[in-house]
């Protein structure tokens, strides 16, 4: 085909016009993709939180354990007829089950000198602070008997000191309230304040006069085991050896001026003395006490005593 023809087939192609129905499907097309196009936007891609199901559960104990622990911290601000109130004594009381029992008289009245202290804050005279009234009236009771369940009688004393101290000003905060409940505690305290005094003049008299009364108990436990080796040769040999080494060791803390060494072991012939008094094959049922032996001796102990 010359180029010439070409041009001309070209020329009459530029006459051929489209119809009118085939214009308007066209236009229709046209619009209808540039209307899609209009309406897609690019979405934003948000970041997976899946891993909050994975530990859903810790994370929910965390957030009680958080929610328990504000609840207590919060508490220890609150007075008596707020709701938490019980939360905070619940909490002192568990100090006090959790303390040794040589230190549990100190620590039972520091609490009692702070529910004293928040009594003292409120008016109230209902059945919250009645009841609080009873419980310190009942922890002053408690005190100078835990006080003598104190085993060594130097720390008895210690203790009873550091309470002495502790309760100087108990009748300030009762005092200085207008709440009638602890007003009535003022005798109740006068009471325990007499018995820590009596407690602490008889033990340090105990202790001081140790040396005389713990020579009378030597010598009587001496003539109790001279005077029934009958009944101690049906003992264990471990017990018998026991009780002679540990007179033996009295003897000598009474002439180093070891007391408390000293009271501690006849406590400890004491309880093998009560232990055998259960025992069938002695024939006995009395128990021995220390404390009640008044016959004075001086024969050596355990003399003649054989093991069987």
């Amino acid at each position: 085909m010359l180029e010439k023809e070409l041009i001309e087939q070209l020329k009459q192609l530029q006459e051929v016009k489209p119809n009118e129905d085939w214009a308007h499907w066209l236009l229709s097309n046209i619009l209808i993709k540039s209307h899609q196009e209009i309406m897609i936007k690019p979405r934003v891609k948000l970041v997976s939180f899946s891993f909050i199901y994975q530990y859903q559960k810790a994370l929910v104990s965390a957030a009680f354990v958080v929610l328990f622990i504000s609840t207590f911290a919060f508490a220890q601000t609150t007075l008596p007829g707020n709701s938490l109130y019980p939360v905070k004594t619940l909490i002192q009381n568990a100090r006090i089950a959790l303390t040794p029992k040589d230190y549990k008289p100190v620590v039972r009245l520091q609490i009692t000198k702070a529910r004293l202290e928040d009594m003292a804050k409120v008016s109230d005279q209902g059945e919250t602070v009645a009841l609080m009234s009873q419980n310190i009236k009942k922890d002053l009771e408690t005190i100078p008997q835990e006080l003598k369940n104190i085993s060594k009688k130097q720390v008895a004393l210690q203790m009873s000191k550091q309470v002495q101290d502790e309760a100087k000003d108990l009748k300030n905060l009762s005092n200085n309230s207008l709440n009638k409940n602890i007003n009535n505690l003022n005798q109740n305290i006068d009471e325990f304040q007499d018995k820590v005094f009596a407690f602490i003049f008889s033990t340090e008299e105990e202790i001081n006069q140790c040396p005389t009364s713990l020579q009378d108990k030597l010598a009587n436990l001496q003539k109790y085991f001279t005077e029934n080796v009958q009944t101690l040769v049906q003992w264990p040999i471990d017990d018998i050896t026991k009780v002679r080494t540990l007179l033996a060791d009295i003897s000598n803390d009474i002439k180093a001026g070891n007391c408390l060494e000293a009271l501690e072991k006849m406590e400890s012939i004491n309880q093998i003395l009560q232990i055998h008094s259960l025992d069938p094959l002695n024939g006995s049922s009395t128990t021995l006490n220390v404390e009640d032996i008044k016959v004075e001796t001086t024969t050596s102990p355990l003399n003649g005593l054989e093991a069987r």
